[in-house]
């Protein structure tokens, strides 16, 4: 048992040694620097608004049918109200429909994110990458993500340089 711990032991120094050197960057600011993916941004906002209000006026036209079927219910055939009934559960299917169609995982809006932003996060990931390469960095963190940095001497940042190899 001493044995192994003795092995873990020196496996354990054995790589204390090797200097890593690491740098970190911030994606958001690069990204939020770069004109194409604020268009990108816009774009998708603009979008998303659209279709959200679009699915928001089919709720409330489904709504509004729903209002008027139980104020008149009482001078209505129950063959009146059963087509009420299915005008209004259409309505309502037509808008989860479309809900679904704009913002599943793998709906319109999604899609089109993939569209316009994944070109540049690959020209931002081949950047991060030159840099890396040119300054001999072993790791390089991302600040803006979820992955937190406890410390981060600001010599290590390479966000500018990045920004600097896309041409911003």
């Amino acid at each position: 048992m001493n044995r192994i711990y003795l092995l873990l032991a020196l496996f354990a120094f054995s790589f204390s040694g090797v200097a890593q050197r690491l740098g970190y960057v911030d994606t958001q600011a690069i990204l939020n620097a770069i004109p194409e993916y604020k268009q990108a941004q816009a774009e998708i906002q603009r979008l998303s608004q659209k279709w959200e209000g679009e699915v928001a006026s089919l709720f409330e036209d489904a709504s509004a049918l729903q209002a008027q079927l139980d104020a008149e219910a009482v001078l209505l055939t129950p063959e009146m109200i059963a087509e009420r009934n299915t005008t209004i559960q259409n309505t309502r299917d037509t808008a989860r429909s479309r809900q679904m169609r704009y913002f599943s995982p793998d709906g319109t809006l999604f899609l089109k994110r993939e569209e316009m932003v994944a070109p540049v996060q690959a020209l931002v990931a081949g950047a991060i990458k030159e840099v890396a390469r040119k300054k001999k960095l072993d790791f390089v963190f991302d600040k803006g993500s979820s992955v937190s940095v406890v410390y981060a001497n600001e010599s290590n940042d390479i966000t500018q340089d990045v920004l600097q190899q896309l041409g911003y």
